[in-house]
């Protein structure tokens, strides 16, 4: 998820000082206390200004004169039309974007909680000026009155972290250098999208979004947090009302004791009995699997998944599996995706031979990463279908070849063969 068009351009139009002028309080003002003219499509200034004087959101303004507090606007108002949240003439605005005056009012709010959302959006801005190479001493005269202690160490974050992504960036404890063109699109998007916090949603959203996750599933809450892009510490906060709800249940336990999470079938926070979901799921996947494989699955063939959102998870791949797989689209995503995956195989996957001179029965031994377990479960069970192949194909050319091999050394190889397969299995977690 990146950052937004029209916040990316107010950030490309306002500075980090806004914050701290009255920038934020006009548009607090605008977020607030505006409800009463939001329906006019077009506002007269001085209608704005009479809502103005009794303005709780900006600081002293009783103590402000009235042409002072137009002019302030009017220079306002000139910024809202440069990044295309109103219109602005001389007596009147219209074409106001609400929504989007609302969501950069509240970015602005987010950015003053974080020093690091702060330094990006200086280096955003001094980019957009025009600037690859931007020093320290200029970030922290932007954002001297923000009195942030730890500009290094941000700085050294930020190119650790997003260089990982390709931006080609160093720092050298002086200057910030951008090794990219000036208009290189994407460099903005380096530096600002983890301005904009991943998840704006309500409470109530954010709930339906993880009980529809983990009712497919078990998820512990740092899993959760990388799917659905929200904080990790909003996610504990709202599994934590979730468990209080009875709506989801403690699954199992992880790795370094994490814990995982599921819906309740007890308590089916959809309002379904875990007979019925059971039924349901089963009944879309045989009905999947006679229309496009002509295979007759019986309720039996599902004894083994001990779970409904097991089933669930089932179906939704089964699902998936249905989509259209000869669109320019999808060939282009099977072509990279195999491509990318492929290099991980190959790179964790070395084959050692002996001299055969000196090996009567030459034993290749494969050499396995532990990474490997890291691919997707798909590309697993493809590797695992593959290597179980292997071997039925070798042994019947083994068996083809018995007049000229022996017994003993046909079973040999077939032995060695199948062991290798297993510490295969077992490297990329699919050992039985």
């Amino acid at each position: 998820m990146g950052i937004s068009t029209y916040n990316i351009r107010a950030l490309r139009v306002f500075t980090p000082v806004s914050i701290l002028d009255r920038t934020l309080e006009f548009f607090e003002f605008f977020r607030y206390e505006t409800k009463s003219i939001r329906n006019n499509p077009v506002l007269l200034k001085e209608e704005i200004f009479n809502i103005i004087s009794k303005s709780t959101k900006i600081k002293q303004v009783s103590k402000i004169k009235k042409s002072e507090i137009q002019k302030l606007f009017e220079t306002f108002f000139q910024k809202l039309d440069k990044i295309l949240f109103v219109k602005n003439s001389k007596d009147e605005i219209s074409d106001i974007k609400w929504n989007q005056i609302d969501d950069f009012c509240s970015l602005l709010r987010l950015i003053e909680r974080s020093d690091e959302r702060k330094i990006r959006w200086a280096l955003y801005y001094f980019f957009e000026k025009g600037n690859l190479e931007i020093s320290k001493n200029t970030i922290n005269e932007l954002l001297i009155d923000f009195k942030i202690k730890n500009i290094d160490g941000l700085l050294n974050k930020i190119i650790k972290v997003e260089t990982l992504s390709g931006l080609d960036a160093q720092y050298d404890g002086n200057l910030f250098v951008i090794n990219h063109k000036l208009d290189d699109k994407l460099v903005p998007h380096y530096l600002s999208d983890a301005i904009e916090e991943p998840s704006r949603r309500s409470r109530g959203e954010l709930e339906k979004e993880i009980l529809e996750l983990i009712d497919e599933g078990s998820y512990s809450n740092q899993e959760i947090s990388q799917v659905l892009l929200i904080d990790e510490g909003l996610v504990s906060r709202t599994i934590s009302k979730l468990r209080e709800k009875n709506k989801i249940i403690l699954s199992s336990f992880g790795q370094r004791g994490a814990r995982y999470f599921t819906t309740n079938c007890d308590n089916c926070p959809f309002g379904t009995t875990k007979a019925s979901c059971r039924k349901e799921a089963i009944s879309f996947i045989t009905t999947t699997f006679m229309g496009d494989f002509s295979l007759n699955l019986s309720a039996s063939d599902f004894d083994l998944v001990e779970t409904n959102q097991a089933l669930l998870k089932i179906k939704r791949i089964v699902m998936m599996a249905r989509k259209e797989k000869n669109t320019q689209l999808e060939k282009n995503i099977g072509v990279n995706l195999e491509r990318l995956l492929s290099k991980v195989v190959d790179q964790f996957i070395e084959v050692e031979s002996p001299d055969s001179k000196n090996v009567k029965i030459p034993e290749f031994n494969v050499l396995i990463n532990k990474n490997l377990a890291n691919l997707p479960m798909l590309y697993q069970l493809g590797l695992k279908k593959g290597a179980q192949g292997g071997i039925h194909l070798m042994d019947e050319m083994l068996r083809l070849a018995s007049k000229s091999i022996k017994k003993e050394d046909r079973i040999k190889i077939k032995k060695h063969a199948l062991s290798e397969t297993n510490k295969f299995l077992k490297n990329i977690g699919l050992d039985e």
